[in-house]
């Protein structure tokens, strides 16, 4: 059995295996980063039991940025609304941002045009991007390790 919390347009729940699991619907207009942030940072500081969220901490950056590079690359990319999934596991947070768009993600620059270096930051962060295809569009997913310290999911 699954438990679920609902606020506007994210939710969190619990699966039966004890992991913690996000989800919030964005509309892909300006503000959906910030958004993502927000949430997801509100989330991670709901499973960080009896401690207090610690911004510094590497795994906790680590997981906002890989969470707005994917948003910001579909809110650029790709026409309408996207999702963000963040589900915490015993050893990682696993992302997932599904969009509208089809295709490939471009991580580097073709044929002399520029880039961004998102992606790239966060191919060295989480070890790679896996882009899945979806009826609607795409799913681009990666995986960012936690430290053995970082306190683990508890079922609610």
């Amino acid at each position: 059995m699954s438990t679920t919390r609902s606020h506007g347009m994210q939710g969190w729940s619990t699966t039966d295996d004890g992991h913690r699991v996000l989800v919030v619907d964005l509309d892909g207009m300006p503000g959906s980063v910030r958004d993502a942030r927000h949430a997801t940072t509100e989330f991670l500081a709901g499973v960080r039991v009896g401690r207090r969220l610690d911004a510094a901490d590497a795994a906790v950056t680590d997981v906002l940025l890989v969470v707005a590079e994917l948003v910001a690359n579909a809110c650029r990319h790709a026409p309408g609304p996207c999702r963000l999934t963040v589900t915490l596991t015993n050893a990682a947070a696993e992302i997932a941002v599904q969009d509208t768009a089809h295709g490939y993600l471009p991580i580097a620059g073709r044929r002399g045009r520029p880039t961004g270096y998102g992606l790239l930051i966060v191919t060295r962060l989480t070890g790679g991007i896996h882009v899945l295809p979806a009826p609607d569009g795409k799913i681009v997913r990666a995986t960012v390790p936690l430290p053995g310290r970082w306190p683990r999911p508890v079922p609610v």
